[in-house]
């Protein structure tokens, strides 16, 4: 970017929208979201509020703190922030932002929404006037004062004929007025909706109304601004974006952009302040009721002042009628601009922001108007001169590169300084106004900032020259500016002779040409769109290429196409020539005869069974089928845990013992003790018991009996039985009981009792519990194992004319484990499919050729089918023959035979016919008795040896796999040696393998010798 432009943006700040200058301290004032600036003052909204934002349905960048208002009075900085949609208002000190006077309300002072137009003044007799939106959605605008010593008024509320959807742009202290500037939608205006620009004044001095008007401005009135193209039917710029005013030459500067939803333009206008106030002092513009029509009224008080104070409070301060200052509030004059035409206009892009410079050239003063367009660029303009001049674009500055440009959000000159000042989201940008050193060339430039030293020999400004007669400067026209131009050809050169190669060929043809130099693309143009040559008189028609072969059906069943294609480039056409006659692409049916199987299918899982345990853990399943086939993916049957909650324990406390002394103490008493136990059970497994622990309870007897303890332990203090005293002995613990579980862990027990000996006379009963627990059988438990489900069936093997297809399944859910059962059954199935006939591929046959060289004679045909599938196009595509007698071939060689060796060599009498019989029947009779030897033999092994076909391994008769070892079932050759062993006979093979399986019969084994497995 240019070394000119100078930033500034502090960390975590953004919405660089307000801006305003400490002329005392020399300081730049910035207004951001979050904080002030160049003295950092941050300013946060707390959490209390951010909730109440957050509750109302705002965003998080919604509910932030938004400068909206900020003004220097005196030594004071009055400023008002969105804070989340709840507004406030600070005083503070203008060489100490962080110090804070007072706080109060920024309701009609402050917009809730940061997204809101608003403006504000503060006069210097202290008062506030805000033009902004007075309630949290924005439907409430007012024009409001306060503060200061006169008594608050605003515009009348929900009055659609006092401010109808305005939209605030600036506002101005100028005399006894306050003037505000703003659009809004034009309720004179009855056909359709249409935004107006506005200039709307009121008397700094009207104290509003009694009875009528009370709180209310009497002196509110406002007028339309006008700025159009002229013509025949004026093209309107209607919507006010900025404004500056000029009070020395009492001018206002105004920019003016089309309506949101029409072509983008903009306009530059400037009103004198004459101008403005003649519009005032013009008739009214009134609407009697909905129903008539919008009529020029005369104004009451056509030359209205606002009164002056002559004495007491608030006398003589207004001089309108009440009922005339609540009728009559449009004025039925348009504000003209000073000229007709804009200063400045330009399509295709519309005005956000303008500032103002009045700088002194050589000659006379030049207003130079800085424009902030809406992607984010500054435009240079020179104002015109007189009414016979106009604009010039002196330049456009770039303050971002073009993919990274911002929105400019404010605009602040400063004319001590020569200083422009713009705000976007992240940063704050400081253009000089003076660069004259930066000019290649200095008087071109047409800069009224600049002119040519003949003295110092260099481009300075009026101030640095040396003498204003040695000082040069020429902005009699607008400056030669990089324009850029797109190119364009010029005309076409006569037809003259030029040559073509067409792949192996050459010719001659006739060729014109033209150039892109009318004019020349510059400075980044287009270059010339469109041909540069033209051919003519050799042109060439087109021809297709082949087909290509005919694609893949589109289809694997049911009815498909094909498709081939074909180009017009042998060869293509040129220079006029014919092109290709015909389709360029063909389609055809394919697997007509192929129908498609019927869709299969999972139905509807079934509802949950019942869980298996009540608590504590157990599994329940739900179930589906398949329809329409068998090969459904997945499984038909599905499994959940339930009842995951624990079982409750259900505890046993045994009864208390007897009370027993333990010892005697020294002064006559002693201590007694009992004792009880605890058994716990958990549901559902009662077997798993968990003993609790031993409770012993002692007390102390005293010796004269005042704790009532027990009969044996009063005549224990008697002594009269003391020496009688026999403590108890446990017996031999009993033999271990049964296993709860024959495997995975189970408990067994066993017992003694406290008799040998019993305790007797207040004896010590035995110490130690009673009974105890052991874990057994701790070896996991069989796991018999389990198939997966059936995979899915496997692709056919052919199309058509009868293939197969093949599914699987392992015995893994679960595997077998811990001398579990194999799984029984097949882990292999085989089906048809495709049984349909094929249809017809082979072509008929050819006729049979002419007889060869070699005596045979030939045949083709050809397969119709373009992918042959399964049994098409079997056999041979050729078949030869000998020749037939009647043929037309000639034999090469001849032998001669006499007629009487023909006659011998066919003779066939009745003793050959004879000989031939009786040959055949000796022959039959060997045959026959050979036959009947073979099956003898066979028949007698047959008794000797069992035949096993494993059709299908069906579960095993009981009887028989009582008599085989559990380990033997896990080997298929052991398995067939038991039923060997048990003499099976061929007959009762049907009792342990299911007959209806025979159509699926894979493998067969015969065993003939015994004896050979009885040794494996």
């Amino acid at each position: 970017m240019e070394p000119w432009i100078f930033r500034f943006k502090a960390e975590g700040t953004v919405d660089y929208s307000q801006l305003t200058f400490d002329p005392g301290q020399n300081e730049l004032i910035v207004g951001a979201s979050f904080s002030f600036s160049l003295q950092e003052a941050e300013w946060h909204c707390d959490e209390f509020t951010k909730g109440a934002c957050f509750s109302r349905g705002k965003s998080e960048e919604e509910c932030q703190n938004y400068i909206r208002v900020l003004l220097v009075n005196g030594n004071r900085l009055f400023t008002c922030g969105t804070n989340a949609f709840t507004p406030i208002c600070t005083n503070r000190t203008l060489t100490n932002l962080t110090e804070i006077h007072d706080q109060i309300s920024g309701m009609a002072r402050c917009p809730y929404n940061p997204l809101h137009n608003s403006t504000a003044l503060i006069t210097s007799s202290g008062e506030l006037y805000a033009a902004t939106a007075m309630d949290f959605s924005g439907r409430d605008p007012a024009i409001y004062r306060s503060l200061g010593g006169l008594p608050p008024l605003r515009t009348a509320q929900y009055n659609s004929k006092w401010l109808n959807e305005p939209n605030f742009v600036s506002s101005y202290d100028i005399g006894n007025f306050t003037y505000f500037f703003f659009r809004e939608n034009a309720v004179e205006h009855d056909c359709g909706r249409t935004v107006f620009s506005r200039a709307g004044r009121v008397c700094k001095n009207d104290i509003g109304g009694r009875f009528l008007l009370e709180d209310t401005w009497t002196t509110f009135m406002k007028a339309r601004l006008n700025c159009s193209r002229p013509g025949e039917i004026p093209f309107n710029y209607n919507e006010l974006q900025g404004t500056f005013y000029l009070p020395e030459l009492e001018l206002l500067y105004g920019i003016f952009t089309t309506n949101v939803n029409s072509i983008a333009a903009s306009a530059v206008c400037a009103f004198n302040l004459s101008a403005i106030s003649q519009a005032f002092n013009g008739p009214f513009k009134y609407q009697e009721n909905s129903r008539s029509a919008w009529l020029p009224y005369p104004n009451p008080n056509p030359d209205f002042q606002c009164g002056t104070i002559d004495s007491g409070a608030y006398v003589n301060l207004t001089q309108r009628n009440l009922q005339d200052a609540q009728k009559f509030l449009l004025m039925h004059e348009v504000i003209q601009p000073v000229v007709p035409v804009p200063y400045f206009m330009e399509d295709n892009v519309r005005f956000t922001h303008v500032a103002v410079d009045v700088v002194q050239g050589k000659d006379t003063l030049f207003h130079i108007i800085y424009l902030a367009t809406d992607y984010g660029t500054i435009k240079k303009v020179l104002s015109p001169l007189n009414q016979s001049t106009g604009s010039c674009l002196l330049e456009e500055i770039e303050l971002f590169p073009p993919r990274k440009r911002q929105h400019i959000r404010s605009l602040l000159i400063l004319h001590s300084r020569s200083e422009l000042y713009v705000g976007v989201r992240d940063q704050v940008i400081k253009i000089p106004l003076k660069r004259c050193s930066y000019h290649k060339t200095c008087v071109g430039a047409r800069d009224p900032y600049c002119g040519w030293d003949l003295l110092l020999k260099k481009c300075t400004t009026l101030e640095e020259s040396i003498r204003m007669s040695q000082w040069e400067q020429s902005i009699s026209k607008c400056p030669v500016r990089n324009v850029t131009v797109d190119g364009g050809f010029g005309a076409w050169s006569g037809w003259s002779t030029c040559s073509h190669n067409d792949g192996g060929s050459a010719g001659s043809c006739l060729c014109r040409t033209r150039a892109c130099d009318n004019p020349a693309p510059q400075c980044g143009g287009q270059q010339c769109h469109g041909i540069s040559v033209e051919v003519a008189n050799c042109s060439r028609n087109g021809a297709w290429t082949p087909w290509t072969s005919w694609s893949p059906c589109s289809t694997t069943c049911g009815i498909g196409f094909q498709v081939r294609q074909r180009s017009c480039s042998n060869p293509t056409p040129r220079h006029g020539g014919r092109v290709c006659v015909g389709q360029n692409r063909e389609e055809r049916y394919c697997n007509e005869h192929l129908p498609c199987p019927p869709h299969v299918y999972w139905s509807a899982w079934s509802a949950w069974e019942r869980c298996t345990v009540p608590c504590g853990g157990g599994i329940q399943s739900r179930r589906r089928t398949c329809e329409n086939g068998n090969d459904c993916p997945g499984c038909g049957q599905e499994y959940q845990s339930c009842n995951t909650l624990p079982c409750p324990d259900l505890k046993k406390t045994t009864p208390w013992t007897p009370w027993t002394p333990v010892n005697i103490s020294d002064n006559g008493g002693h201590y007694e003790q009992r004792f009880r136990y605890t058994c716990k059970a958990r549901i559902p497994d009662p077997s798993l018991l968990e003993v609790g622990r031993q409770r012993i309870e002692m007390r102390y007897c005293s010796s004269d009996g005042s704790t009532g303890c027990s009969t044996d332990g009063e005549l224990l203090r008697l002594g009269r039985i003391s020496s009688h005293t026999v403590n108890g002995g446990w017996s031999s613990w009993s033999s271990w009981s049964q296993c709860s579980r024959d495997c995975s862990r189970g408990i067994r027990s066993r017992k003694r009792t406290c008799s040998n000996p019993e305790p007797r006379y207040g004896g010590q009963t035995c110490l130690g519990p009673a009974q105890e627990y052991q874990e057994c059988n701790i070896t996991p438990c069989p796991v018999d194992g389990s198939w997966s489900c059936w995979s899915s069936w496997s692709k056919c093997s052919v199309t058509c004319g009868g293939g197969h297809y093949m599914r699987t399944r392992t015995c893994s859910n679960p595997p077998p484990a811990y001398g579990g059962d194999i799984c029984l059954g097949l882990h292999t199935e085989e089906a048809l499919c495709n049984t349909q006939p094929c249809p017809e591929s082979w072509s008929s046959w050819s006729e049979w050729s002419h007889c060869d060289s070699s005596g045979a004679q030939l045949r083709v045909r050809h397969c119709d089918v373009l992918f042959p599938t399964g049994n098409q196009c079997l056999g041979n595509s050729s078949e030869t023959r000998p020749c037939s007698p009647d043929s037309n071939f000639i034999p090469e060689v001849s032998i001669a035979r006499s007629s009487q060796e023909e006659r011998r060599c066919g003779d066939f009498n009745l003793f050959h016919m004879i000989a031939v019989g009786l040959s055949s029947s000796i022959l039959g009779c060997l045959v026959t008795l050979l036959v009947y030897s073979y099956c003898q033999r066979y028949q007698q092994q047959s008794h000797d040896a069992t035949v096993i076909h494993p059709i299908s391994a069906a579960p095993l008769n009981t009887s028989i796999t009582n008599h085989i070892n559990k380990l033997d079932k896990y080997d298929t050759v052991e398995a067939i040696k038991a039923f060997n062993k048990n003499n099976l006979i061929l007959e009762e093979r049907n009792k342990y393998f299911n007959p209806q399986l025979a159509g699926k019969t894979y493998t067969n084994a015969y065993f003939t010798d015994l004896n050979t497995y009885d040794d494996y």
